[in-house]
């Protein structure tokens, strides 16, 4: 007997109300309505979903919070001073922050001003402002295709009575198509993409608009050609209760959907909306890198051996734990920087 919950009427209402005439839905239209539903979507929902209880379902950085703050504030700062901006004349702009969740909070003195994006808000950023986001582009809308040996074919969604099931679209979508010329000619059948298209969406909605500063995104994601080349599966999963669900359309609303996201796509993204030489780093790299004093504090030799900030520590760098599974991406654009393409 699986141990997904029954989904309630309301959100299987919602989401056959995205269907076509043809009884299709767009798998963006499922993993929006099933994530962000303003009553039923799975981030909208009052529920624990991070941490390390029975009850949620996924683990991350942001719950160990007082370290990973410490680290971010110390790398966010050195990042604006080399550049030449003040921390005290930035804004921190966190977006996409569970509820109860946010990194930094108004005590934090290093910045002139701390705020939250949170979903379904509107985003403004401020014209000198640091943009923070931890396991947010991941969280978005994608598209998956699949060769069968001489073709990309894309897939969509059909409910059939209260059973979802993947349903060939007749044709591939603009979307879609802007990607398969990209992509090898000489892949195994079956071999499957889940093309990262919000997640670019939403990195030049948030980059393209008028503001100086830095950008920091930490999440999960592969370069183009692993995502081409290396991952025939696709990288598309749900998260329930800490267990990897291999199909995203077993409860919608009550389950995360996932993906991994293009990393190249959003460098490219940051260098044509003005920002300078995107760095690319292991979370393990980036704290290396980016905050020596809190590693100095950490490894004081007058701490005992087992003190709860070498702990807290071990478990953002570790390579096994969280220092190679999550990725940070960063980049700085000054204020007269110029865009290199509209």
């Amino acid at each position: 007997m699986s141990d997904l919950p029954e989904q309630p009427p309301e959100i299987l209402t919602a989401l056959a109300n995205k269907a076509g005439p043809d009884g299709i839905i767009e798998l963006p239209d499922f993993i929006e309505t099933a994530l962000y539903h303003p009553q039923y979507g799975y981030y909208r929902r009052e529920q624990h979903r991070v941490g390390r209880n029975p009850q949620s379902d996924f683990y991350t950085s942001i719950s160990l919070k007082e370290s990973f703050a410490e680290i971010i504030v110390e790398a966010s700062c050195s990042m604006l001073k080399q550049a030449g901006l003040d921390p005290a004349e930035t804004d921190w702009v966190e977006v996409g922050a569970e509820p109860g969740g946010t990194l930094l909070d108004d005590s934090q003195s290093s910045f002139r001003s701390v705020s939250t994006i949170g979903i379904g808000q509107e985003i403004e950023i401020p014209p000198q402002a640091i943009v923070f986001s931890n396991e947010l582009f991941d969280a978005q809308t994608f598209r998956q295709i699949r060769f069968d040996g001489s073709q990309w074919i894309e897939f969509a969604v059909q409910l059939q009575g209260k059973t979802f099931v993947w349903k060939p679209r007749p044709t591939i979508s603009d979307e879609a198509a802007f990607y398969t010329d990209d992509l090898p000619s000489d892949l195994p059948s079956g071999y499957t993409v889940d093309l990262p298209t919000g997640s670019l969406a939403l990195a030049r909605n948030l980059i393209e608009r008028n503001w100086s500063g830095a950008f920091i995104a930490f999440d999960y994601g592969k370069t183009w050609h692993s995502i081409a080349q290396d991952t025939p599966q696709g990288s598309a999963r749900g998260y329930y209760l800490h267990k990897q669900r291999p199909d995203i359309l077993d409860a919608p609303g009550s389950m995360d959907i996932t993906h991994h996201i293009c990393w190249d796509h959003l460098e490219t993204a940051l260098k044509e909306a003005g920002f300078s030489k995107p760095s690319l780093q292991s979370q393990e790299s980036f704290i290396v890198h980016r905050a020596p004093n809190y590693l100095q504090k950490a490894f004081d030799p007058t701490l005992p051996a087992f003190a709860p900030i070498r702990q807290k520590l071990k478990e953002l760098m570790h390579p096994a734990l969280m220092g190679q599974k999550f990725q940070a991406l960063s980049a700085i654009r000054l204020p007269d920087a110029q865009p290199t393409s509209t």
